[in-house]
């Protein structure tokens, strides 16, 4: 007997042993998330929600996926695919993309070989060969077309694309890669897979409803009205039940695939966008878009200027009882959030455990290269193009939901260029919030800018219009139902 107890006690001494030397957090789950403008990849536990570590990536990074063995995120700013051993953090290969894509979603081919992705600043989507890194683009039309988000059919024939410019889901045959069919669909936003393959579930977000789509015939099967302004949707490994983020309403709504219905709302706090759910689909993660009342401790300053930013908030939903168990303020604009299985990360260096955000810290945001940054009291001089006494193109922008004003700005190669950018919105269209805070981000001159503007202040950058082109520029935070369409054009010729 008491021999028995030491081998079962050895056995235990050395499973912890082996958990130690790997350094993986005792946690049920990691969830691994792109934080959005302050450039890095964000590694919590789950449901604790303890930030592990934060990986420096690049500028914009957004939609994390892996093959189980890399992961992959874009950087919108850049341009760039980056492949990250899971092993180590590290990045192994970074794949550059066409000029001024702008990518915002990718997919992953079920072999890892092929990474397909939405260019919504370009209205192109491009497939990429890992290995290579060749990428072929396709163009959309008619212009301007948004490719936001994309997915893949389970059988790796098409890649699916929402288009919210155009109102429509396109089907793109994936060898060859070329455009098959398109069908009209009002707002689309995120799609996902059923695992039988059978449908798509697309989020409609300005028509409050969840849609069927039957991937065989490629057609709409079912339109069901889930909520107000519905973004994410995502499917249980079981292919039972869908789950989709209603970011007006601040909810989560529960619907059962096989009846087309809605089963269950759980509240979150508030205004969720993406959403995942642990692969024993035990806990859903929510990323929440505001947090009004809930960190005010946390508020920090941009400068001594002022200009208050709130922390976003993530939420772990106990999806057996629909409880709230977990909350915690979060740095940068979380975009994107996967769920790997445990077996899939072996990460020595996923020890430490800390929060998110602290205590009089500042807003975290990408450092840059080649600019002058500051901030000023809020600038009350009117839009437009002015040059300076120090021979500098003064342009003044406005920022409110959900447009720049002037959205078109222009320039000669070579120009001292000093945008003065003032956020002007009172409540964001959501009368229990306060104002929000807006981005700003020229893509192809991601290091040059890639600031935040929140009330009070205006940002002043100031940088070298060293290249010609038209690049586009787009609010960076998530500030609404309708942020993806706030943009404009930056043209140097």
């Amino acid at each position: 007997m008491f021999r028995s107890f030491l081998i079962l006690f050895s056995i235990l001494i050395s499973v912890l042993f082996l958990c130690s030397s790997e350094g993986l957090t005792d946690e049920a789950f990691i969830g691994y998330g792109g934080g959005g403008y302050n450039g890095k990849l964000m590694i919590f536990s789950i449901p604790g929600l303890e930030l592990l570590k934060d990986v420096p990536i690049g500028v914009d990074i957004r939609s994390p996926v892996t093959d189980r063995k890399n992961l992959f995120v874009v950087d919108k700013a850049q341009d760039t695919l980056y492949m990250i051993d899971l092993s180590n953090l590290s990045v192994k290969k970074s794949i550059k993309l066409p000029d001024y894509f702008g990518p915002s979603s990718i997919a992953i081919s079920k072999d890892g070989k092929s990474i397909y992705i939405a260019g919504e600043l370009s209205g192109k989507v491009a497939s990429v060969d890992v290995d290579s890194g060749k990428a072929i683009a396709l163009a959309l039309k008619p212009l301007p077309s948004s490719p936001n988000f994309v997915a893949l059919t389970t059988d790796g024939k098409y890649c699916l694309v929402s288009d919210y410019s155009n109102n429509r889901i396109l089907r793109i045959s994936t060898s060859p890669f070329k455009l098959d069919k398109e069908l009209k669909l009002r707002r689309p936003h995120e799609i996902t897979v059923t695992p039988d393959g059978k449908s798509a579930l697309v989020s409609s977000k300005f028509s409050a409803s969840l849609t069927f789509v039957d991937l065989k015939d490629f057609k709409v099967e079912n339109v069901l009205k889930t909520g107000a302004f519905p973004l994410d949707v995502i499917i249980d490994s079981k292919g039972t039940f869908a789950y989709q983020s209603q970011h007006a309403s601040s909810e989560i709504v529960k619907i059962d695939i096989a009846k087309k219905e809605v089963v269950g709302r759980f509240s979150v706090k508030y205004n969720p966008s993406s959403i995942s759910i642990t692969p024993d689909n035990k806990y859903l993660v929510s990323a929440n878009k505001f947090s009004t009342g809930i960190y005010d401790g946390l508020n920090s300053n941009i400068s001594e200027e002022g200009g208050s930013v709130i922390p976003q908030n993530m939420e772990v939903i106990e999806l057996a009882s629909g409880k709230s168990i977990k909350q915690a303020a979060v740095s940068g604009d979380i975009s994107g959030i996967i769920i790997p299985s445990r077996e899939a990360i072996k990460d020595a260096s996923l020890k430490e455990k800390g929060e998110f955000v602290k205590k009089g810290s500042k807003p975290d945001v990408a450092p840059k290269e080649g600019v002058k940054v500051s901030y000023i009291p809020a600038d009350d001089r009117p839009p437009g193009i002015s040059d300076a006494d120090d021979d500098a193109i003064e342009i003044r922008l406005k920022a409110l939901s959900y447009i720049f004003a002037p959205n078109i700005v222009n320039c000669f190669k070579g120009d001292t260029v000093r945008f003065i950018i003032t956020n002007i919105d009172e409540k964001a269209l959501y009368i229990d919030k306060p104002a929000v805070v807006h981005g700003f981000t020229i893509n192809g001159f991601g290091k040059q800018t890639n600031v935040l503007l929140p009330k009070g202040v205006s940002a002043v950058v100031e940088f070298v219009a060293d290249k010609k082109g038209t690049f586009e520029f787009y609010c960076s935070n998530f500030c609404g139902p309708v942020h993806h369409e706030m943009r404009g054009r930056f043209v140097v010729e």
